[in-house]
């Protein structure tokens, strides 16, 4: 399962890379005066908009990640400290004897 993540992360890299080099592309031509200045901003916006699309998707899955992450430890404090009052409570009660 991890190296399906790498690869679509991977996938999901390039898609924004080619996204990137577009809007700088429709700049430049725009500049050179080919397209109409609304279809050129169209394009760019489309782009923007796509890439914008991409970033947030992989910012979100950075943080369910960091979500579950925080879970496991959270778990595994609650039952380390679980432990210490068992013992405490051992300990306690062999006092008592």
């Amino acid at each position: 399962m991890p190296y399906s993540d790498q690869y679509k992360m991977r996938i999901e890299n390039i898609i924004f890379w080619i996204l990137i080099t577009a809007i700088i592309a429709v700049a430049i031509w725009m500049l050179a005066g080919s397209p109409p200045t609304e279809n050129g901003l169209l394009m760019i916006t489309l782009f923007v908009a796509t890439s914008e699309l991409l970033l947030w998707k992989t910012l979100f899955q950075i943080d369910k990640k960091t979500a579950i992450g925080f879970e496991k430890i959270r778990n595994n404090i609650s039952n380390k400290f679980l432990g210490v009052d068992n013992k405490l409570n051992e300990i306690k009660s062999l006092i008592r004897k």
